[in-house]
C-alpha cells in the first residue's frame, strides 16, 4: 500500500478527534458487525487461530425409562472447525504540496474516505462469509437447481449420492450444506461434480467425513431469471426453515435480515410492511433498521451484494463466479436472514479497529523533506459463520431501478 513512516507529531487531542471521526464514517456500513457475536475474540498472546465447537443435538427420547432404572448413556457429538484472524488495512498518502494548496482540509477528507472504506471492507467480509456459509434458498424454489440428498458414501472432501443424476459440472461453484449428522450447519463450495460416479467434491475439507445417511442440500444459481425477485412468500419460507432448525431469535422475538436498496424496491410495497418509524418504541430502532415483516427485523445495506450466476462449467482454480465471489456486474442478489449465533466477527481481544495518522518527524529518514503524511486504518478480523442452518441466504435477482 503506502510508504511506512516511524513517528507522529499529532497531539493526543487530534488523534482522539480523528479516531471518533473514523468510527462515525464507518458506522453506516457496519450494520452486520453490530448484530454479529462478539464473545469469541482471541486473547492477546494466544496466537491468531480460534477453534469453534458446533454441538450436535441429542436424539429425541420417545421410550419410557423403567422405574428404578437409569437411561442408557448416549454419546455427545460435536463438530470442530478453526478460523484465523487476519490483518486488513488501507492507507492514503497526502503530499505536503497538496495539503498546503488545497482549498479544503485534505486530512479531514482522507479520514472520511478511510472511515467509509473500513466500514465497507469489513461489511464485505461479513457478506462473503454469509454467501459461502448460510443455507442457500432460491426464491423460485426450482427443484432443478436445488435438491436435498443423503450420503451413500463420503470422505472429508467428497459426497456420493446416487440420486444426483445431472451432467458433469452441473453443481460446480454452488453450495453444499449438511443438514444432519456431526457436520450439520457446515457449508462448502462445490468444486466438481462427476456424473459417472455421482460424486460431489467440495472445499474446504471437513474435520470428519459425513456418515452414511447424513442429509445435505445442494444449490446453484443457474436459471434464476430477471423476474425472480424477493417476495413475501420467499421470506416466509426462509423463516419457516429457521424455526425448523431452532435458530435462536434476537430478543427472543425476531430474526434479522439485510436488504439492499434494489431488493427493497421490489419488496417494501407489501401492505403488511411496518415501517421502522411506526414502531411502538422508536428509541429501540438500531442503526440502519428499516422495519419489520414476516417475523424479521430488516436492516439496510446500501451496497448490494452481487454475484455472477453459476453456469455449470468447470470450476477454475481461480474462482471467477458463484458463491462468495462478489461481482459489481452480477445479477444474483443475496438477502441474508438469520438468528443469533449464526455469525461471529472475531478479533483480537482488546485490539480495536484503529485509525493511524502519521506525519514526518525529525528522526524519520524515509521522508527527509516532509514530503507527505499518511492516513490509514487497520483491523485484525475474521468473519465466521458459526452455524449455517441458523441463517438463510435468499437468492434472487432485482428489478433495474434506473
Amino acid at each position: 500500500m503506502a510508504v511506512t513512516t516511524t513517528t507522529s507529531t499529532l497531539t493526543q487531542l487530534m488523534k482522539t478527534y480523528y479516531d471518533k471521526a473514523l468510527l462515525y464514517y464507518a458506522k453506516p456500513s457496519m450494520v452486520i458487525d453490530a448484530l454479529a457475536d462478539k464473545s469469541r475474540d482471541i486473547p492477546q498472546k494466544e496466537g491468531k487461530k480460534v477453534n469453534f465447537t458446533r454441538w450436535v443435538p441429542l436424539p429425541i427420547v420417545t421410550e419410557e425409562t423403567a422405574e428404578g432404572e437409569n437411561p442408557e448413556a448416549v454419546e455427545l457429538q460435536a463438530f470442530e472447525f478453526e478460523k484465523e484472524v487476519k490483518k486488513y488495512s488501507n492507507s492514503s498518502k497526502i503530499t505536503e504540496l497538496l495539503d498546503l494548496t488545497a482549498y479544503n482540509d485534505v486530512t479531514d477528507g482522507a479520514v472520511m474516505l478511510q472511515g467509509e472504506n473500513m466500514g465497507r471492507s469489513i461489511n464485505r467480509l461479513y457478506r462473503q462469509a454469509m454467501a459461502k456459509g448460510f443455507y442457500p434458498m432460491r426464491v423460485d424454489n426450482d427443484a432443478s437447481y436445488a435438491v436435498s440428498g443423503a450420503v451413500d458414501s463420503a470422505t472429508t472432501t467428497t459426497v456420493v449420492d446416487a440420486t444426483l443424476t445431472q451432467a458433469d459440472d452441473y453443481w460446480n461453484d454452488g453450495i453444499i450444506i449438511f443438514t444432519s449428522g456431526t457436520n450439520k450447519g457446515s457449508a462448502h463450495l462445490v468444486t466438481d461434480f462427476a456424473a459417472g460416479t455421482d460424486t460431489v467434491t467440495f472445499s474446504p475439507a471437513l474435520e470428519e467425513a459425513p456418515a452414511v445417511g447424513d442429509t445435505f442440500r445442494i444449490v446453484v444459481t443457474t436459471g434464476l431469471a430477471s423476474t425472480d425477485v424477493i417476495t413475501g412468500r420467499a421470506v416466509e419460507r426462509a423463516v419457516a426453515w429457521l424455526k425448523y432448525m431452532n435458530a435462536p431469535k434476537y430478543d427472543g422475538k425476531f430474526y434479522v435480515g439485510i436488504m439492499d436498496p434494489f431488493v427493497q424496491y421490489d419488496f417494501m410495497g407489501d401492505s403488511n410492511w411496518v415501517n421502522a418509524q411506526l414502531y411502538a418504541s422508536p428509541e429501540n430502532i438500531k442503526n440502519g433498521e428499516l422495519g419489520r415483516w414476516g417475523g424479521v427485523r430488516w436492516f439496510e445495506d446500501t451496497e448490494p451484494y452481487m454475484e455472477l450466476i453459476t453456469d455449470a462449467s468447470a470450476h477454475e482454480s481461480t474462482q471467477d463466479r458463484g458463491f462468495g465471489v462478489y461481482s459489481a456486474s452480477g445479477t444474483i442478489r443475496h438477502t441474508p436472514i438469520f438468528g443469533k449465533h449464526a455469525i461471529a466477527g472475531t478479533r483480537l481481544d482488546g485490539v480495536k479497529d484503529k485509525l493511524i495518522i502519521k506525519v514526518s518527524g525529525p528522526q524519520d529518514t524515509s521522508n527527509a523533506t516532509n514530503a507527505f503524511s499518511l492516513v490509514s486504518w487497520r483491523a485484525f478480523f475474521v468473519a465466521t459463520v458459526l452455524n449455517g442452518t441458523f441463517g438463510v441466504n435468499l437468492l434472487s435477482t432485482a428489478t433495474t431501478v434506473a
